[in-house]
């Protein structure tokens, strides 16, 4: 037995008092409306529909029941409530131990996917689907006519004056282009024969000029009188891109369809849906909730369709043949730039309606609704997106963005999403979550900041990027996707995982209550492709220059801005009330007229509207008042002070607003504590802290209140989180409040650590001091993965259990998941700082067995097993050893190498005197 050595010191400092060991309860109502009841109750155990999701790999196709089954039950066990089929490759298959499964949507794939959908009933889980094996559309099934189409051309010379009667060449075509025996494409349907008196400027002087030769061109041969003179004859056809779908399992490779057709996304959604067994009556009751299309990632191309002349002129009201020559590098009359602009905004309204929603409409039939990564990811990733992001957001049921950890990119497209979604009346902003190329090396605690900045940046649906379908016999961490944070069954962690899932969930679902707050909201422009931020790579939110932190904002389009959004009481107002106090207005000559006049009809409504740089803009804009200066000091004409208060380097927020208060989430986005105070734009009758972590809250009455602002302190762990909550009315909670006294005494050593069997590490080992895994002279140790178990023991004297006061174990820093156990009974689950619990309820007077269960992650023992000498592997997997730095920076993944593990440091009781007898929060 090892005893502890009580300290009589005490210590004084600004503490808030914590009760984290008691179950999360609400206190008797005051006046409390049933509104306000059901958003305290769902906060604590949020409902399904908030949990997480996450994309769930079926690699190669290769599933069984029992592992579907398997997988399900213990997603619902954790606290998961969605699970999203994605069948794909496992890009890495050594001899094709990892299994190779049937083609996606054949008989075998539609049975698992049946059976998935009755379990997910069973369990009461929701069930998605990917819309395609990889992404984004397409299959085996798709053919040449319905497949993905380009814009080609071929170019000779001719000198007249002659009779040419001849055949045209063709152009090049893709490799991957459908062709037949003879090299000639299976689809293909000319568009122009086109012939231009030839000059060294490939320069058009009158578009007159360009002579049409269609009726005089068969398909096979051309008859023509050629003029006096050099001439050029251009060719344009269509043809297929070729392109397949993105890492397809290996039975179920096909073409992509052609996204600007809307025939091809209703016959591509019905084959699916048929395939299924599901129809408009049984559509609600089959199981699946939705589909998803995955990123647009087209191949560069002129993207085309059969009828694309007449949907250019439908839009433009002008013919577009005569400036095909354009994409075949001539010069138009005036230039290029107004007609190409016209051509990518008609591509990318005709993808919009086409694909997103023609497919979100199609599929509404059935009960079952569209998600899509629609928005990009545009450059520098990805320079072939096509659309007006916004725009593509908005025409589906669920908007889909993506956020990575460690992107050489800072890929964190979030901020774009979610303006969409605010702006088309969505409310749903979903995310690809913690995509990474790092594999096995982030526990909870880390994925957290990623996930906290999402929040703040408008998130509120988690699909975790991703959870691998594997089986017993392909080992510990098993098979895996080659790229994304591994949360599945065989991920260390897994056992603990409920907390991390709880956390989640109560986010998303807080942040889905009410609308969001913003003051600002940014017209950004009328261009196509058109994204926010134009350039991805911030490694912070997304900002708007000239607009400081504090206040929010949304980005604008032209069709919410043209079509839905209004002024009332001098606010710009959405339908369903979302509104804004100022709208800014970039300096950009590409200003439609009809956006001009409305922005100027809103302006004579009464809106406040900022122009940015008036030189830059067209001159139909009438008499601008607030011009040529920053955001800010437009707010500040306009008397409109700051949302939030606070040290921009260390916190950031978000706002939301419902019918009974206010709700703020802020995050400490550092990696030190902070106790520091903050203004907040709002005043109510009862200010209440909630913590995420725990589901518990708090009464805060240490406030201060001033011209409708109030402030007060707000201390927050390294990288932790918090609701403040504003209530119209008042209800009896717990106290937020300080205390000064804190006896705190260490946990004396030696203290014994035990491994799991056949693991390399040994039986146990006595330490006399806490330190790193990796730094113990052993390598079973040092290489360790999993889960060990410190033991302990500690002296509780009668007269401290009889005290009014909290007894905290901290466990000061954790690497990287801990469980703590007294006497034999588990007190609870630790994943993210602070590393506190409050364990009084389970001691006793005397001597106390203590157990704290620390879980790392599988790194260590993949390094061990990469360094090994002798041969002798423990880990199993597909996915090769990282035995350099994937890319070259400090932003990509590095090769593997150990990570610090297990109890660091010092371990704590922490004694805190309550005065009140009331449970109260403390950090």
């Amino acid at each position: 037995m090892y005893q502890m050595k009580i300290s009589n010191l005490i210590f004084f400092s600004l503490l808030l008092f914590v009760c984290i060991g008691l179950p999360a309860q609400v206190t008797k109502s005051v006046k409390f409306n049933d509104n306000q009841k059901v958003l305290s109750e769902h906060f604590v155990r949020p409902p399904m529909e908030y949990r997480p999701g996450a994309y769930w790999m079926w690699l190669n196709g290769d599933v069984t029941n029992a592992s579907i089954t398997h997988d399900l039950e213990e997603m619902k066990d954790k606290g998961m409530g969605r699970a999203e089929i994605y069948d794909l490759l496992a890009m890495y298959n050594p001899g094709g131990l990892y299994g190779v499964g049937p083609e996606f949507l054949g008989d075998e794939s539609v049975k698992s996917i049946l059976h998935t959908l009755a379990e997910g009933k069973r369990l009461g889980l929701e069930i998605g689907m990917v819309a395609a094996s990889g992404w984004n559309a397409g299959g085996p099934w798709v053919s040449p006519d319905w497949a993905a189409k380009a814009l080609y051309s071929a170019e000779i010379s001719l000198q007249g004056p002659k009779l040419f009667s001849d055949s045209l060449p063709l152009p090049h075509f893709p490799k991957l282009c459908p062709k037949d025996k003879n090299g000639v494409p299976v689809y293909l349907k000319e568009i122009a024969v086109l012939a231009i008196r030839d000059n060294p400027d490939k320069k058009i002087n009158n578009l007159k000029d360009v002579i049409i030769l269609n009726k005089q061109f068969d398909g096979k041969k051309l008859q023509w009188q050629v003029p006096e003179g050099k001439w050029k004859l251009i060719r344009f056809v269509c043809s297929n891109t070729g392109q397949h779908l993105i890492v397809p399992s290996p039975k179920s490779d096909g073409l992509q369809i052609d996204f600007l057709d809307p025939k091809a996304t209703k016959r591509y959604l019905q084959y699916i849906l048929g395939r299924l067994h599901i129809t408009k009556n049984n559509g609600k009751t089959s199981g699946l909730s939705y589909l998803s299309f995955d990123s647009m990632e087209m191949d560069e191309a002129t993207a085309w369709t059969g009828n694309m002349d007449s949907i250019f002129q439908t839009k433009n009201g002008y013919n577009i043949m005569r400036s095909l020559p354009a994409f075949a590098g001539w010069k138009l009359p005036g230039g290029n730039e107004q007609f190409l602009e016209q051509f990518k905004k008609t591509v990318s309204d005709q993808l919009i309606f086409s694909h997103y929603k023609t497919g979100r409409d199609y599929l509404a039939q059935y009960g079952i609704e569209l998600s899509a990564e629609a928005g990009g990811p545009g450059p520098p990733l990805w320079n072939s997106c096509p659309v007006d992001a916004l725009k593509a957001l908005g025409n589906v049921n669920i908007p889909r963005g993506e956020f990575w950890i460690r992107n050489r990119y800072n890929m964190f497209l979030v901020k774009e999403i979610a303006s969409a979604s605010h702006i088309y009346g969505l409310n749903w902003v979903d995310g690809e979550s913690f995509t990474t190329w790092r594999r096995w090396k982030d526990a909870p605690h880390e994925l957290k900041k990623y996930a906290d900045r999402a929040f703040c940046e408008g998130l509120n649906r988690i699909t975790m990027h991703n959870f691998s379908n594997t089986r017993p016999e392909f080992g510990f961490p098993g098979r895996a996707y080659h790229a994304g944070t591994d949360i599945n069954t065989t991920t260390t962690w897994w056992k603990e995982a409920g907390p991390f899932m709880d956390y989640l969930s109560r986010c998303s679902y807080l942040l889905s209550q009410g609308k969001f707050v913003a003051d600002v909201v940014y017209y950004y422009g009328d261009k196509a492709p058109n994204f926010f931020p134009e350039l991805q790579g911030s490694p912070d939110r997304p900002k708007l220059n000239g607009l400081s932190f504090g206040y929010d904002f949304d980005v604008i389009n032209s069709d919410i801005l043209l079509n839905k959004i209004e002024v009332s009481n001098g606010k710009l107002v959405l339908p369903d009330g979302l509104n804004y106090k100022l709208l800014v207005i970039p300096g950009r000559k590409d200003i439609p007229i009809e956006v001009i006049n409305k922005i100027n009809k809103l302006k004579a409504a009464g809106a406040n509207i900022v122009f940015l740089n008036t030189a830059e803009m067209p001159a139909d804009i009438k008499d601008p008042i607030l011009k040529n200066i920053s955001i800010d000091n437009a707010l500040l004409k306009l008397a409109i002070g700051k949302d939030f208060v606070a040290d921009a380097d260390k916190f950031d927020f978000i706002h939301r607003k419902t019918e009974t208060g206010d709700i703020y989430f802020v995050r400490n986005k550092t990696d030190q504590e902070v106790f520091e105070e903050c203004q907040f734009r709002v005043m109510a009758n009862q200010v209440e802290y909630w913590d995420p972590v725990t589901g518990k809250q708090y009464q805060n009455k240490n406030i201060k209140t001033l011209n409708g602002n109030t402030k007060m302190m707000l201390q927050l762990a390294p990288n932790a989180s918090c609701f403040i909550v504003f209530n119209s009315q008042k209800r009896v909670l717990p106290a937020y409040t300080f205390s000064k006294e804190v006896q705190r005494s260490k946990i004396e050593g030696p203290w014994t650590l035990s491994f799991p069997k056949n693991w390399g590490a040994p039986e146990s080992v006595k330490l006399n001091g806490l330190l790193s895994w990796t730094d113990y002279p052993e390598d079973g140790v040092k290489y360790f993965s999993g889960t060990a178990t410190y033991k302990n023991s500690i002296e509780i004297s009668a007269e401290s259990i009889k005290k009014d006061s909290i007894i905290n174990i901290n466990l000061g820093e954790v690497l990287d998941v801990a469980r703590v156990i007294i006497n034999g009974k588990s007190v609870g689950t630790l994943w993210t700082a602070p590393f506190k619990l409050n364990i009084k309820d389970y001691l006793k007077p005397g001597t106390n067995t203590l157990e704290v269960q620390v879980t790392n992650m599988w790194i260590n023992r993949l390094t061990g097993d990469m360094n090994s000498t002798d041969g002798k592997k423990y880990c199993q997997t597909n996915i090769p050893y990282g035995v350099k730095d994937r890319f070259p920076n400090t932003d990509g993944d590095e090769k593997f190498h150990v990570q610090k593990a297990g109890l660091l440091g010092v371990v704590l009781i922490e004694e805190i005197r309550s005065a009140s007898g009331k449970e109260k929060k403390n950090l």
